[in-house]
């Protein structure tokens, strides 16, 4: 009888590691069901404004050099394509700490994207992604990993995007890695709608269980080890908020109610909102970094102007009464 259930235990083991390894998310850019963000996708809303870095070594088993390529303003404002500028270095297990002049919150779709800068599909340096609303307590989206762990990825490896998921760094420079916050709706301590607070750690890549980094299965991730340079581990390129936002004409589009009308967007100078129902009250216009670039009380008035003609080209975000646009200003 013990032979019999013995027998069983071990074909119910190999089915689920065959189910394992046989699973795939999101592939590659390019690839059908890719989820990666385009860092001038119209959704974004804006970017970290704030960073502070601390710095991981250059190879953890040999803890002589921490990493030290970029500098930690290089983690706030907009992604780019490049590899070389604009990007800061965490080495092996280094962590940042992003905030943001207007928090996350948690609506349809994504609501974050983490930028990396990798040269290619395959040479991914990833990172944990955490979040918090108070800055103190902080709470990982569930990360998997279901790369081998039987041979190191060494640092000209190659990892499959389709085995990882929820782990900063899956996609090449230009993209970034989305999440959704509703993953985490349920999580005490946290409000998913006023995260004030992301922080990236470094999986340090190592399959050796002395500096080796798990996901939430207790999986050893495998990436690109050792790395032993000054740009080592995960190298940040940016954050960038969607709060879940996917316009669907970059013409117009207002959150909620969609009582406030805005008219023209694009401009060239200046915009009219328009609320004939219960007027207009707080108005502000914020730029990509989340500072505020006007201000004005319309006093319930029906209508009211912004003059955006001195303004540089760009996006802007505007909030009015508890509803949202994004303004571009040609």
């Amino acid at each position: 009888m013990k032979n019999i259930l013995l027998a069983i235990l071990l074909l119910l083991c190999a089915f689920a590691g065959t189910a394992q390894t046989d699973t795939l998310f999101d592939g590659s850019v390019g690839s059908a069901d890719c989820q990666a963000i385009w860092f001038e996708d119209e959704a974004i809303l804006g970017w970290a404004t704030g960073c502070t870095i601390t710095r991981g070594y250059t190879n953890i088993a040999s803890p002589n050099t921490y990493a030290s390529y970029g500098v930690e303003s290089d983690g706030i404002g907009p992604s780019s394509q490049s590899t070389t500028d604009g990007v800061v270095s965490l080495g092996d297990g280094g962590v940042a700490i992003l905030t943001f002049a207007i928090p996350i919150q948690d609506g349809d779709g994504y609501d974050l994207a983490v930028f990396e800068n990798s040269l290619n599909d395959s040479f991914l340096e990833m990172a944990f992604v955490e979040v918090s609303s108070d800055g103190v307590n902080f709470f990982r989206f569930p990360a998997t990993s279901l790369t081998q762990t039987e041979v190191q990825i060494g640092n000209g490896g190659s990892v499959d995007p389709r085995k990882v998921d929820n782990l900063a760094g899956k996609h090449r420079v230009g993209w970034g890695t989305p999440f959704d916050l509703a993953q985490l709706a349920s999580t005490q301590g946290l409000d998913i709608n006023n995260v004030t607070h992301v922080r990236l750690i470094d999986v340090v890549g190592c399959i050796d269980p002395q500096y080796a980094t798990y996901d939430q299965y207790g999986h050893i991730i495998n990436d690109p080890y050792p790395t032993p340079w000054a740009s080592s581990g995960f190298d940040l390129s940016g954050v960038a908020i969607m709060n879940g936002w996917r316009p669907s004409s970059i013409n117009e589009h207002v959150a909620g109610s969609n009582l406030i009308k805005v008219w023209p967007n694009p401009t060239t100078d200046v915009i009219t909102l328009y609320n004939e129902v219960s007027g207009l009250n707080d108005v502000a216009l914020f730029d990509i970094y989340g500072k505020t670039v006007q201000r004005i009380h319309g006093e319930g008035n029906v209508s009211v102007t912004l003059d955006l003609s001195k303004l540089p080209t760009g996006i802007y975000l505007l909030k009015a009464d508890g509803q949202t646009t994004k303004i571009v200003k040609k």
